[in-house]
């Protein structure tokens, strides 16, 4: 007995090594797993984001919105402390809601655009309040915004990394405002727009910020015209999902 002793601790050692093993092999799986998951979304993705605009002739400017190179960008942020939102100008057939993730999880909304339902699903349930302008029960307008929470989940996204922007409560971040092709150049962006800042205000919120690119002039004249304040400018890169920024001094 007394000879066995110390075996004890040995096995001891042995049984609490095997169970660190099977934990991390365990997080491995899991990380793996969920790599595997987005790697697949992100690919259905970019096949029916090319399959559309095959089909719509406009490959060429999918290809120059995915993939660019020192493209200069604005960053801009309002206060809505201070602000006095307009009147809304939203025409009497489009409505504007906050998108639930249960109604689009589930398809009970419909997209003009399919490439960016599908975008909007997989997003939606990471947290992210997304608002859109709706038509017919058809989504044709929508813009995303990070907030400190999000869904009750602290969230983040790499452009705030990017960008140096640090979101405080009651504050939050707008990116990746979309209008459905078919329904651009009608000047709904500023009404979209000034109904988010007008929820948002009403909910506490004090600050909101966001980017655009200069060479995008329907942008830059859209945050003009709402009075955002312009801030820093950026250098950006992009390969499809892959994206960099850098700071102009």
């Amino acid at each position: 007995m007394v000879q066995g002793l110390p075996i004890i601790p040995s096995v001891a050692k042995r049984l609490r090594n095997t169970n660190f093993r099977k934990i991390k092999a365990l997080f491995s799986s899991m990380l793996l797993k969920d790599q595997f998951e987005r790697f697949v979304k992100l690919s259905l993705l970019a096949f029916q984001l090319v399959y559309e605009a095959i089909l719509d002739g406009k490959l060429k400017d999918l290809f120059h919105r995915q993939m660019f190179r020192h493209r200069l960008l604005t960053q801009v942020e309002i206060d809505l402390a201070t602000l006095t939102p307009p009147k809304n100008i939203l025409p009497s057939d489009f409505h504007f809601v906050e998108l639930i993730p249960d109604e689009i999880i589930k398809g009970k909304l419909s997209f003009a655009v399919k490439s960016r339902g599908f975008k909007l699903k997989h997003s939606i349930k990471r947290g992210l309040r997304i608002f859109a302008l709706i038509k017919d029960f058809v989504v044709v307008g929508d813009l995303w915004c990070v907030m400190q929470y999000g869904a009750g989940v602290a969230i983040n996204n790499p452009d705030l990394d990017m960008l140096g922007i640090h979101c405080k409560d009651r504050e939050a971040y707008i990116y990746d405002v979309f209008i459905d092709p078919s329904y651009r150049g009608k000047n709904l962006a500023v009404p979209l727009q000034i109904s988010l800042q007008s929820k948002l205000k009403s909910e506490g919120y004090r600050k909101l910020y966001s980017y655009y690119y200069n060479d995008n002039l329907p942008a830059m004249r859209m945050h003009r015209t709402l009075k955002y304040k312009e801030i820093k400018k950026f250098r950006a890169s992009r390969f499809f999902f892959y994206k960099k920024i850098e700071e102009v001094i």
